[in-house]
Order: structure tokens, then C-alpha cells, then sequence
């Protein structure tokens, strides 16, 4: 069992790398189109992922290899890098050489102890490197580094660590700083709950917080364009995307008034008869806010697979000893309880193989 999910993990990982290199085909490169020709209202063009997803990373990656999109924007800004390594990433970006301890920091020193290991967050820098190599733009790629510039060998308690909790602020001011100070347009990539301009109630954001497109809609209105994906084919059904690929504006569009649900991965999705006339619905309601008050476009990319790295990274034991004291610490200053979770990868890859 174990062997079965590393091989499906290895080979989705390579289906990403595979369509990363691959030319979109017309459908897609419609829908290419379509978001780029966001960029002449918009200088921020927002994807807001579900992480680890593999139809989401495969479209973004035809996206960063389409000249007439990637090449209208100056920066992609990650979430997944730790934005006190800027200059790492500026070096690896730009053709120079990183160790391979030097380029995992850009993923592994970040708040966010497990996520950015999956492969296809790697590839974006690797992509925004060959862009740059290969001249497919007049001017270079930057990528910006938007996670805290926290620093884990001066971070020995909740103490230490709260000063770098807040990883919206710190997006969005690497955005306003970087991007936007400079008159640079940007693509923007992080999760989805960063990307919405009105937070459901059940999201667990305290009324004080703001993602990060809140915070840049409140210091610039109207500069950022975000983008969620549908990862259900009934919610793409009832939303009338038709076939995957498939680019939506929803401000201004039948769609603003659609529940947000509809774009949900947990909700249950069907269609149902209500006095004789044909009604999608979500269950359970979790009422959730309209469409055109969270967001200003849709993708449907076909569904939303999840790709892991193999378990094994975590028997390093330099590795595995530094997450678990990151992991002590991320409990006691918010509850969140990563040790768990790294003793059952720990013990799936100790798992021997089947023959």
C-alpha cells in the first residue's frame, strides 16, 4: 500500500513536470489569455491555490511558460519562501548557483513546517530560473519571497516566534513594498483563504485579521484581481464553466451572485428539482458570502488531486529532529498540533517497499 501511493505520488509529480513543458493547447491558451488581458485594469493578478494541488500547479505552470502572460508581469510573489532569503532567491532566479540546502531553505525555513515539500512549489522556482535563462521575456523575472523573515535558530519558544505571526501582513507589504512602490505588475500565488476579499464565517479568522488581498484591497482598491479555483465538477456545472480549462470573470457577471460554496472541495454538490424548476445546491449551507463579494475570477482546471513528496525526506534525522522542536514551539503558541502529523509520515516511510 505504502509503495502504491509513493509510485502515484512520483508519477502526478511528474505529470506536473510533464505539462509544465508542454505548449497549452487552444482551450487553454484562452483561458491564458483571458486572466492576462486582466493585467491592463489590474497591475496583481492573484491565483489562489489549494495547496498541494496538481491540476492548479499544472495550469499555473503553462501560464508562467505563456510569453504574453508571464511577460506582461515584472514579479511572482510566493507565499511559499521565506522572504529574509530574498537574495537566495534572487541569486538562483537570476542563473547563479544555490547549494541544495541553500534552495530548500527558500522552502523549509518558512512558518509553514510541511506544505512547501511537495514538488511542484520547488518547480516554480525552478521555472522563473529557465524563463529567465532562456530570455523568453525582454526584461528578467523576479521571484519575491512573501512568507515572514523569521529566522528558526534565534526562535526558541512562542515568545520568539509571535513577532512573525501575522504571514498576510507580511505578504501584503512585500507586495506594496516590491511590486507596487516600483509600478511593477505582478503574478501572485498562495493559498486560497489569502486570496479572499470576504472570509466565510466558519474559516476561523479572527475579526481583527485580513488576508492578505484584504489588506492590499484596503491600501490600493480595485489593483488586484484574485482568482480562485472550483475543484468540483458539479460546482463547475452549476456555475456554468463548462470543460476544463475554463476562466470565468465573476464581477459584473451572473456569477457575483452564485454562493461561494459552489467553489468549496468539502461540500456536497447536486442538483435538485424545487418546484418543478432545476436548483443546484451545496450541502451542508454552510452560508457562505456571494461570489462577487470574495473574488473577481474563477478557473476550473478538471478537479483537484493532491501531490506528496515521499515520506523518506522526513528519516533525515538533522530534518526530522529540527521540524519536531519547530513543531514543540508552533503548539504552544497556537495549538496546532504538527507532531502528530510528522510521526505518521515518519512512520509510513519506514514502511519497507513491496516487492
Amino acid at each position: 500500500m505504502f509503495a502504491r501511493r509513493v509510485l502515484l505520488a512520483a508519477l502526478l509529480a511528474m505529470s506536473i513536470a510533464q505539462s509544465g513543458a508542454a505548449a497549452p493547447d487552444a482551450q487553454a491558451q484562452h483561458a491564458i489569455a483571458a486572466i492576462a488581458h486582466q493585467f491592463d485594469a489590474h497591475p496583481l493578478i492573484m491565483i489562489g491555490e489549494l495547496h498541494r494541488g496538481k491540476e492548479t500547479h499544472a495550469f499555473l505552470q503553462q501560464m508562467l511558460r505563456d510569453a504574453q502572460f508571464i511577460c506582461r508581469a515584472d514579479d511572482v510573489v510566493v507565499e511559499f519562501g521565506n522572504s529574509r532569503l530574498q537574495d537566495l532567491a534572487d541569486t538562483y532566479a537570476a542563473g547563479g548557483d544555490l547549494s541544495e540546502a541553500q534552495l530548500l531553505s527558500l522552502l523549509r525555513e518558512t512558518a509553514v513546517p510541511l506544505t512547501w515539500n511537495a514538488p511542484m512549489y520547488r518547480q516554480v522556482y525552478e521555472t522563473v530560473r529557465a524563463i529567465n535563462r532562456q530570455h523568453l521575456c525582454k526584461h528578467p523575472l523576479r521571484i519575491l519571497l512573501g512568507d515572514p523573515p523569521l529566522d528558526w535558530a534565534k526562535i526558541h519558544d512562542a515568545k520568539d516566534y509571535a513577532p512573525f505571526d501575522n504571514r498576510d501582513a507580511s505578504y501584503a507589504d512585500v507586495v506594496e513594498r516590491e511590486v507596487l512602490a516600483k509600478n511593477h505588475h505582478a503574478l501572485l500565488i498562495a493559498g486560497r483563504l489569502h486570496a479572499m476579499k470576504t472570509v466565510p464565517a466558519d474559516h476561523g479568522m479572527g475579526p481583527d485579521e485580513l488576508t492578505a488581498a484584504q489588506l492590499i484591497e484596503r491600501r490600493h482598491p480595485g489593483a488586484l484581481f484574485s482568482i480562485i479555483t472550483v475543484p468540483q465538477a458539479n460546482g463547475a456545472r452549476a456555475l456554468g464553466m463548462g470543460s476544463a480549462p475554463a476562466f470565468r470573470v465573476v464581477r459584473g457577471a451572473a456569477l457575483k451572485d452564485a454562493t461561494l460554496q459552489l467553489a468549496d472541495y468539502e461540500s456536497t454538490i447536486t442538483l435538485l428539482r424545487v418546484d418543478g424548476k432545476p436548483v443546484w445546491k451545496a450541502e451542508p449551507d454552510k452560508h457562505w458570502p456571494r461570489m462577487g463579494e470574495v473574488v473577481e475570477g474563477l478557473l476550473y482546471l478538471g478537479g483537484n488531486t493532491s501531490v506528496y513528496p515521499s515520506p523518506a525526506i522526513y528519516l533525515e534525522p538533522a530534518y526530522q529532529q529540527e521540524l519536531r522542536r519547530r513543531a514543540a514551539i508552533l503548539k504552544s503558541y497556537s495549538g496546532q498540533d504538527f507532531i502528530t502529523v510528522i510521526d505518521g509520515l515518519v512512520k509510513q516511510a519506514a514502511v519497507p517497499p513491496l516487492h
